[in-house]
């Protein structure tokens, strides 16, 4: 990929507590808002209701934009997340310490590569698939990951899908209070024959100003069409630009 990589944003979709829509999004966007933290979860009920019951609300969020984005069908997958499915996973690990026994469902959906599993299902989509974890770089390491698959094969999209949740109370002291409750899906395609070109680069000079999770600011360069998105992480500085 060399340190620069073009390509495009042909669709993208969010879903964060009360805001639900483009409309939405753009107003949170212009008002310069922090994202909401109340409680609430996205509609899904075009889901089978089998399927409903074994998502967390984590689960809801990332299949909800995944379909909304107008690409899982047919596009290559990658999944991004901090934590995963967390909440899941701490219920098994209860169950554990008071010799109770697993539920299979339950550990089937707490893996990390588990929603991008059942997004297949759902959608019938057998493309590759990549699940990543990557602390507060998930979101840059999951555009990495889909900017080499795009990079491999032009011809095919790739969806990326970002989302986290709150740690439970048991996780509490591990909680950055700048992660979100939100998601966010992104089809990306091949520069040529599009209308707006972006760059995605990173270097291993690294910034020590200390910086928010960077879905949110990443949110803002999207919907408000800004020129330059940075930021800085652990690993090293990312940006992303725009060009007509």
């Amino acid at each position: 990929m060399g340190n620069t990589v073009s390509f495009a944003i042909e669709r993208w979709s969010a879903w964060a507590p009360g805001i639900e829509n483009k409309v939405a999004w753009t107003d949170w966007a212009q008002k310069e808002q922090e994202l909401p933290s109340e409680e609430g979860e996205p509609n899904v009920k075009d889901l089978p209701a089998g399927i409903r019951r074994r998502l967390s609300r984590l689960g809801k969020m990332a299949i909800r934009v995944a379909l909304d984005s107008g690409s899982a069908e047919t596009a290559k997958i990658v999944f991004s997340s901090r934590n995963g499915n967390v909440v899941q996973m701490l219920k098994l690990l209860q169950s554990l310490a008071v010799d109770e026994p697993i539920s299979p469902t339950g550990f089937g959906m707490s893996v990390h590569n588990s929603l991008v599993g059942m997004l297949s299902i759902i959608t019938g989509n057998k493309q590759a698939q990549t699940a990543i974890a990557a602390d507060s770089e998930s979101l840059c390491m999951g555009l990495m990951e889909a900017l080499a698959l795009l990079n491999t094969d032009p011809s095919t999209p790739v969806l990326l899908v970002h989302c986290d949740e709150f740690l439970p109370d048991f996780y509490q002291p591990f909680q950055d209070k700048s992660v979100p409750v939100c998601a966010l899906a992104l089809v990306l395609r091949s520069v040529e024959h599009a209308e707006e070109a972006l760059t995605f680069s990173y270097s291993g000079q690294k910034d020590l100003e200390e910086r928010q999770d960077p879905l949110k600011s990443f949110l803002r360069f999207l919907i408000k069409n800004e020129k330059n998105w940075s930021w800085s992480g652990v690993q090293g500085n990312w940006l992303c630009e725009r060009h007509a």
